[in-house]
């Protein structure tokens, strides 16, 4: 009994501080909290700021009753008078507002005017970037933002401002909107970054980064965890992340996207606090193994976490499985796939919200490894998203693939969207994938259940 006495005085001292102690602690952790709470209000201040002027331009561009009668009298108007006419209008929008590019879509006529006329003809089935607006339109918005590379500015990354224009009868007659350079965008955030030490990114109903300082995760990229929290946008949710990280999320009602902000906790009394707890702790487990080496009862635990880059649904290796593979940018550091295919499912969210999506999913890869026959390697990209490097070349590829997707509808009543290309070896990648993803998008624009090669 006399060896357990200062085993139960440690005991007793140690809880008196940790009684002491824990008040402070969850002040410190309050005012923490409170703090994050005032530099994300802060953050959504400015990105408000910065988007409500161009929304409410493109808006107004929307309803302007020129713009409506030159579109509504297109077909009346010769071509050189009605370029000329437009590429004036958005001249002057330009010298009134200052936005660089602003563009107008004819319904009628598939034209794309920008102040310097008429840059092109709309065809998703000519230029897969197209697919934005026939989608847009789909989409039954009247207003939408989102990320993309500008083809008319050396495809750079810009936030565009799209507005559907609604003639006298009530018809869409075409599209209006302002692209803003994503590059003024992280000129303002990277010093917010800077300066609270904090990750700030937008991302949209699905998760998919849509602004980000580093231009590698533009719509690359998912924070699909911050789904989980169920902001809304009235105020921003916390949640903790690790040890001493935080993640902030809340709702954008004008541009549909989540705003994410986060970062680490480093108030001093707060470090100081938790250093308290982690040694009061010590003394507890060191007291209580004390205790139990008097009994000889010490038990001892090997485990063992893996940490392979696969998914779990499939069992499939994943994205992470190719950057480490490979890295962000990777190039084939090998000849023998001859080509790239990337293919989804059509239509799987409808399809999951009334089926077992996982058995779908499992059904589509069993079909999908018996195309590759072992001449080859599937991901799983995202979702419903799979890639694969293909020792076959582009013509056997597209003969196995048009199997699949009847296979696909036969078996599983589905239809799947598959976009193949011949391996570029001198390209990276990332271009080669870019490449299927827009054959794979032209099959979708017709209708999806098909194959595309790019």
């Amino acid at each position: 009994m006399k060896q357990k006495i200062p085993i139960i005085i440690l005991i007793a001292a140690s809880l008196v501080l940790l009684a002491l102690i824990t008040p402070s602690f969850l002040h410190n952790k309050s005012h923490e909290i409170s703090n994050n709470q005032l530099v994300a209000s802060h953050i959504y201040g400015l990105i408000e700021g910065n988007i409500q002027r161009p929304i409410g331009i493109a808006s107004g561009l929307s309803s302007d009753e020129f713009l409506v009668r030159a579109l509504e009298r297109e077909d009346k108007t010769d071509l050189k008078s009605m370029e000329e006419m437009m590429a004036s209008y958005l001249t002057s929008m330009k010298n009134q507002f200052g936005y660089e590019a602003s563009y107008v879509v004819s319904e009628k006529t598939k034209r794309f005017y920008t102040n310097h006329g008429i840059e092109k003809i709309v065809n998703p089935q000519v230029d897969p970037y197209d697919n934005w607006y026939p989608m847009f339109l789909e989409s039954g918005q009247k207003l939408q933002v989102e990320s993309n590379r500008d083809q008319l500015f050396d495809y750079r990354w810009s936030i565009f401002v799209n507005a559907r224009i609604i003639g006298a009868e009530g018809k869409t007659i075409g599209v209006c909107g302002i692209a803003l350079p994503l590059e003024d965008w992280k000129k303002m955030l990277l010093p917010l970054e800077k300066e609270y030490r904090v990750k700030i990114n937008l991302i949209d109903t699905q998760g998919l980064v849509h602004i980000d300082t580093d231009f590698n995760n533009l719509r690359n990229a998912y924070i699909s965890e911050a789904l989980l929290d169920n902001a809304n946008d009235r105020t921003f949710t916390h949640t903790e992340k690790g040890r001493n990280g935080f993640r902030m999320t809340r709702f954008i009602q004008n541009l549909n996207w989540y705003l994410v902000v986060q970062g680490n906790n480093y108030i001093e009394a707060q470090i100081a606090g938790t250093a308290a707890i982690i040694l009061i702790n010590i003394f507890l487990l060191m007291s209580i193994l004390l205790i139990i080496l008097d009994h000889k009862k010490f038990y001892h635990h090997d485990l063992v976490k893996s940490s392979l880059p696969e998914d779990e649904l499939t069992g499939l290796p994943n994205r992470n499985y190719l950057k480490e593979s490979y890295g962000e940018l990777g190039v084939f550091n090998t000849t023998r796939y001859k080509s790239l295919a990337v293919f989804d499912i059509d239509h799987f969210k409808i399809i999951n919200d009334g089926r077992d999506g996982d058995k779908i999913i499992l059904g589509i890869v069993d079909l999908a490894k018996k195309v590759v026959d072992e001449r080859g390697i599937i991901f799983r990209w995202s979702g419903d998203e799979f890639v694969l490097f293909l020792e076959m070349d582009s013509k056997e590829a597209i003969e196995r693939f048009n199997q699949f997707c009847e296979n696909a509808k036969k078996d599983f009543e589905v239809t799947v969207s598959v976009g193949i290309v011949d391996v570029d070896l001198s390209a990276t990648i990332k271009t080669n994938y870019y490449r299927a993803v827009q054959a794979c998008y032209a099959i979708k624009e017709s209708g999806g259940n098909g194959v595309g090669k790019r």
